[in-house]
């Protein structure tokens, strides 16, 4: 727990450390280190605009590679460095979820309560089915519809009719609960964000304040993440925060991504140094107990689906579990997950109980193969 809080005092500047070399030896005949190989391949993914922003990875808590590349407005010239933050995407679901433990831990929660219970104080027009409990919003076995449940007038222009709605929590319980389920709780796997902003709604229920003031009382200000902040008003400006760019290949020109309603999905903004230091928590009790970071890191659809595994927040690889989402192809043990929304893209990786954190975050969207990029990384640390 010592190298944790150390990790917690790191300015982020950026750091390029030797560790264990891999890889063919370099015309001098010197062998490049594993963060030399990182950085070159950053560097011409960087190049050839793949990829721009920030890449944390350590190795046992101590940081091997740190970088920040290219722009975070394009508009004004804006660089990236260790304070930029961007959206981490489904990355937040990590957090959320974490949330939601702390929450059981304070006995203000159940997992097994059921969500009716949990709306009692909301009126809405449709409904929920009486047995979906914490749990399965957790482990996405609620059996509520995604995205692709909506009315086909908000699926336009990559939902941005759905993105603009600046519900409020009231207006956005009523709007999911019409939405047609999937199916019954506890039956099948179907990755919902609808049930994750659920309990984002929740939680700002449960403790009588908006998620933002949630999110940094209960987690980032303990944790020392001072770089990770969520707003539901989108009157107030984030500090900091970088633009999300898609490339238009048809004209050669990068579109900036349009306004998205900020309270829509409780989304979370951050940097690679905080989100490395957060996946490190995933190991180490103290913040949660032990017993709450296990159910964090168990497969929770065994029996449910043998094609996909979830915990709470991450997908899970080990000797039993293996799934088709976030496959890495290493025998190693680790938990995974990354994220994609309107031009920002995420990847956080805990490989091991922490031999390595990998967390990258990028803002050119469509250009940015996060897992092949991810893969790259594995292909120089470990294969």
């Amino acid at each position: 727990m010592k190298k944790l809080f150390y990790l917690f005092c790191l300015s982020g500047i950026t750091i390029l450390i030797g560790c264990q070399p891999k890889g063919s030896r370099s015309l001098e005949g010197e062998i490049p280190t594993a963060s030399q190989q990182i950085d070159s391949l950053f560097t011409s993914h960087f190049e050839q605009d793949l990829f721009h922003g920030g890449v944390a990875i350590t190795q046992y808590g101590e940081t091997i590679y740190e970088n920040y590349f290219g722009l975070a407005d394009r508009s004004w010239g804006i660089p990236f460095d260790n304070e930029v933050k961007l959206d981490i995407a489904s990355v937040n679901k990590s957090m959320i979820a974490a949330l939601a433990l702390k929450a059981v831990e304070e006995d203000r929660l159940k997992l097994d309560d059921r969500l009716v219970k949990l709306l009692s104080g909301f009126s809405y027009k449709g409904q929920f089915h009486p047995d979906i409990t914490l749990h399965h919003l957790l482990s996405h076995s609620s059996g509520l519809a995604d995205y692709d449940g909506v009315a086909e007038a908000l699926r336009q222009d990559n939902f941005l009719k759905l993105k603009r709605s600046r519900f409020t929590d009231a207006s956005y319980v009523d709007f999911i609960s019409q939405l047609e389920p999937i199916g019954e709780p506890g039956k099948q796997f179907h990755y919902s964000n609808f049930a994750y902003h659920l309990v984002a709604i929740i939680l700002a229920d449960t403790y009588s304040k908006p998620f933002s003031e949630v999110l940094k009382e209960k987690l980032t200000e303990p944790l020392g993440l001072t770089n990770t902040v969520s707003e539901g008003l989108n009157e107030i400006v984030i500090p900091k925060l970088a633009q999300a760019y898609n490339y238009q290949e048809s004209t050669g020109q990068w579109l900036e991504t349009p306004f998205v309603d900020l309270s829509l999905s409780r989304r979370i903004f951050s940097t690679a140094s905080d989100l490395n230091r957060w996946a490190q928590v995933m190991y180490n009790p103290g913040w949660l107990t032990e017993a709450s970071l296990e159910l964090i890191k168990q497969n929770h659809l065994a029996g449910i689906n043998k094609d996909f595994t979830y915990g709470y927040g991450w997908v899970i690889f080990d000797e039993e579990n293996k799934s088709k989402m976030g496959d890495l192809g290493i025998d190693k043990p680790y938990i995974i997950h990354g994220g994609s929304m309107d031009g920002y893209k995420a990847m956080l990786i805990n490989i091991n109980q922490g031999e390595y954190v990998i967390s990258f975050l990028s803002n050119v969207g469509n250009r940015t193969n996060e897992m092949q990029l991810a893969q790259k990384i594995i292909e120089i640390l470990i294969k």
